[in-house]
């Protein structure tokens, strides 16, 4: 993939996926300069790509896929289950303190788009917290922004890809954490880590940031980056799962239930998408179809997770979309 990275070398690595990919159809491919946007070509048939973002999603789809509200009250509309939840602003911090305890804590404060887990603020417990997390969210979003606070459901965390081909694959992924030997800190811990991620990187695994989020989840914890957790003592550093965040990620596609496979085809044809990125919150996918959420929905959906899991069979979700951007390549 020498050739790629070095050509699109600006582009998100999910992007380079798929470029690659494409390149080994025979698609041509020419970077627009000074922009992220790739023509793509294939005989008469031409497409312009942005990191994975098409033509073929219609843009109000994309709208809907990319704002967590919109997706939310989408998918309520149609009986799907999903987290209670509702928007705010800098006005209304003292709503919000009230709705939360409505629906009740664990609370999320999280902003209505963006991706990766990026500002989430998870397992709020109390009124100090909530106005803290809604106070720290306005400062880096600014005081026009809206966020969500929404009800914390505990369960497994999946991401799900499908297509209307009737490809789908599936990830479980954790929360970043650390295992002790008895002997090192955690942040000693967490260096070890980020090392053997990154020598070689061969998984979608990334480094476990240390920031506030990580800081403040370990006071919760009574723990510090200096302690020094007891021999296979497994220390959360974070509560959400995002890879991006040192989260960690395996695949389970074998062996989801059928009932899970039949919800996100349901999905997938209520939006009447070519795919999705489904983040699934469940507590056993092996089983017949439970008390389940949908968390968020994904219309660029990471890539490695499926292509470099952490463990498990690697699942071509590029070749997928490529089915679907050229159809054609497929046939030939």
């Amino acid at each position: 993939m020498d050739n790629i990275d070095t050509l699109f070398k600006n582009h998100s690595f999910n992007s380079r996926l798929l470029l690659k990919e494409l390149k080994q159809r025979g698609v041509t491919l020419l970077p627009i300069r000074k922009t992220k946007l790739v023509k793509a070509t294939f005989n008469k048939h031409c497409e312009v790509l942005y990191d994975i973002y098409t033509n073929l999603v219609p843009y109000t789809k994309g709208i809907i896929i990319d704002d967590k509200y919109f997706a939310k009250q989408f998918l309520k509309s149609g009986e799907f289950n999903v987290n209670s939840g509702e928007i705010f602003d800098k006005n209304h911090k003292k709503d919000a303190v009230i709705y939360a305890h409505k629906i009740g804590f664990p609370v999320v404060v999280k902003p209505t788009t963006g991706s990766h887990g990026e500002n989430v603020f998870m397992n709020i417990e109390n009124d100090k917290e909530l106005k803290f997390s809604i106070d720290n969210f306005l400062s880096q979003f600014g005081p026009e922004a809206y966020f969500l606070v929404e009800k914390q459901f505990e369960a497994k965390e999946f991401r799900i890809f499908i297509t209307k081909n009737d490809f789908f694959a599936a990830v479980e992924r954790t929360p970043a954490n650390v295992t002790g030997d008895g002997k090192i800190s955690i942040k000693q811990l967490i260096k070890a880590e980020n090392w053997k991620r990154s020598n070689p990187r061969i998984t979608c695994l990334c480094k476990i940031p240390i920031d506030n989020i990580l800081l403040s989840y370990l006071k919760k914890q009574g723990l510090t980056l200096s302690y020094v957790p007891k021999k296979r003592e497994r220390v959360f550093l974070r509560k959400n799962s995002n890879v991006s965040t040192g989260g960690n990620c395996w695949d389970v596609t074998d062996i989801v239930h059928h009932s899970y496979i039949k919800l996100s085809k349901e999905i997938l044809s209520a939006l009447n998408v070519p795919f999705i990125g489904i983040d699934l919150l469940c507590k056993d996918i092996t089983n017949e179809i439970g008390d389940y959420r949908i968390c968020e929905l994904n219309n660029a959906p990471g890539l490695s997770l499926h292509m470099m899991p952490e463990i498990g069979k690697a699942r071509n979700v590029a070749g997928a979309l490529a089915d679907i951007i050229f159809p054609e390549t497929y046939e030939s």
